[in-house]
């Protein structure tokens, strides 16, 4: 009992592991692509907000704090899907609507928490107030949809193609490792049928036969010991085909030792 519940406990904590770090590198893929799109839209608006006296930082956290937020949402979801598909990785079509509901959901999620409660109650400005341009609700949810469809569709396609050149290249190392595995045991197998087959009382017998038949018919064991020489020769080719570490400058002299007999 105390070695299974330890055990439990160790897989347990593995698997919690494994889970936060799912979700961090998620959190951590939506920072990248909140960052990316922040980049581009502050270098387009940059004359806009910036003056000689100011580089507009408080625009650039504006930026930060809605793309950021709406992306990390954006993998969040995508990464509920992909836990929901375990242990395998997302279909085409499964990974366009989960980024199609990533970011409708997201956005929509994010921009309301933004707009209603940050900028309505707390009087937190949003970049459209440190560009100046009135913009409704419903054209700000529509505009960010878009980009990050755009952008959190790349990222998270090539999120997955990553996963699954990973998961072949998983598959062919086990397959290789699983033949390999096999070769060995085939070798494995032929080396001790033969060890069976030459066995040193075997031998011994032989040679003890021979000995009484050299005493009583010459011949006889002159006939024994070629059949003898056969088998050993034939033995010996099959070790060599078994064992590939066995070269033919190792087994030569034994060759020749037959011949010499």
């Amino acid at each position: 009992m105390g070695l299974a519940t330890s055990l439990h406990a160790v897989n347990a904590s593995h698997a919690s592991l494994a889970a936060r770090r799912f979700w961090l590198e998620r959190v951590g893929h939506g920072l990248l692509v909140g960052f990316a799109i922040v980049v581009l839209e502050f270098a387009y608006y940059y004359p806009l907000v910036s003056t000689p006296d100011s580089l507009a930082v408080a625009s650039l956290v504006s930026l930060f704090l809605t793309w950021c937020g709406e992306s990390v949402l954006l993998m969040l979801i995508v990464g509920l899907f992909e836990r929901w598909a375990q242990p395998r990785l997302l279909g085409s079509w499964q990974l366009v609507f989960a980024v199609a509901v990533g970011s409708i959901a997201g956005v929509l999620a994010w921009q309301a928490l933004v707009q209603l409660v940050l900028r309505n109650r707390f009087g937190v400005m949003v970049f459209s107030d440190h560009v100046g341009q009135p913009v409704s609700f419903s054209g700000i949810v529509l505009y960010h949809v878009w980009l990050i469809l755009v952008f959190g569709g790349l990222a998270t396609a090539l999120h997955v193609s990553r996963a699954r050149h990973a998961g072949m290249l998983a598959v062919l190392r086990a397959a290789e490792l699983g033949r390999e595995d096999s070769q060995a045991r085939l070798a494995e197998a032929r080396l001790a049928g033969l060890q069976r087959r030459i066995e040193p009382e075997f031998l011994l017998q032989i040679l003890t036969r021979l000995e009484h038949l050299y005493e009583a018919n010459p011949a006889g064991a002159d006939r024994l010991l070629d059949e003898l020489i056969v088998f050993l020769r034939a033995a010996l080719a099959d070790i060599r085909s078994s064992d590939p570490s066995m070269t033919a400058q190792q087994t030569r002299p034994r060759d020749e030792a037959f011949q010499m007999d």
